[in-house]
């Protein structure tokens, strides 16, 4: 992902985080999103912890955040920094087939395309995040078994967030958490369950 940043900035021959403030972030409304999070806004930055015997030991805290420092440059897979509304637009548009509320800023071929499986009949998944699920542009995809159903994608941050969208039945959904590793707790790896048996809970 951080290669594809790259490739985007050669291809566009824009700098790659003006390239998406111009294409995703603008469009979208996504007002709260930053490669440096601004003081002003510090106050709205959660801390990440680390769980140890039982605690939350703090191993980022907001004020003194990495990110409040500039990065070496804006990477293609790691160091973006956004509020949950924000995050929600991104995922709305994605149920939208590329469009939110009226503004188109991919085409519905391109968001299919980059939401559905990608990876060559040959792939080994077996013993990582993604097995028995398919992998796009950047998030896994449900292939229609007890992994996740059809028409799903999604992904998990480092710090224990996670979200996906349902394109086909027109569901997104996501959670936050700050704690590293994401998967001290079992949220991020079963979240999605989760929704989906609240869901059917529901009618």
């Amino acid at each position: 992902l951080d290669l594809l940043g790259y490739v985007i900035q050669i291809a566009s021959g824009m700098e790659f985080g003006a390239f998406l403030q111009k294409n995703i972030f603008d469009p979208l409304g996504m007002t709260s999103s930053y490669w440096t999070v601004p003081q002003s806004e510090v106050a709205r930055l959660s801390t990440n912890y680390a769980p140890f015997a039982g605690a939350l030991i703090p191993i980022d805290p907001a004020q003194d955040s990495i990110f409040t420092v500039p990065p070496a440059f804006p990477f293609g897979g790691a160091g973006l920094v956004s509020s949950a509304a924000d995050y929600d637009r991104f995922l709305a548009m994605l149920v939208g087939k590329g469009q939110l509320n009226g503004t188109r800023i991919m085409s519905e071929q391109t968001a299919l395309m980059g939401m559905s499986n990608l990876l060559p009949q040959t792939a080994v998944t077996k013993g990582t995040w993604v097995e028995n699920q398919g992998f796009g542009a950047g998030g896994r995809v449900g292939l229609g078994n007890d992994k996740g159903p059809a028409g799903t994608y999604g992904w998990g941050g480092a710090a224990g967030t996670v979200a996906f969208v349902d394109h086909v039945r027109g569901i997104r959904a996501s959670g936050y958490t700050q704690y590293m590793p994401s998967d001290t707790y079992p949220f991020q790896r079963e979240f999605p369950q989760m929704v989906y048996e609240q869901l059917k809970a529901m009618g």
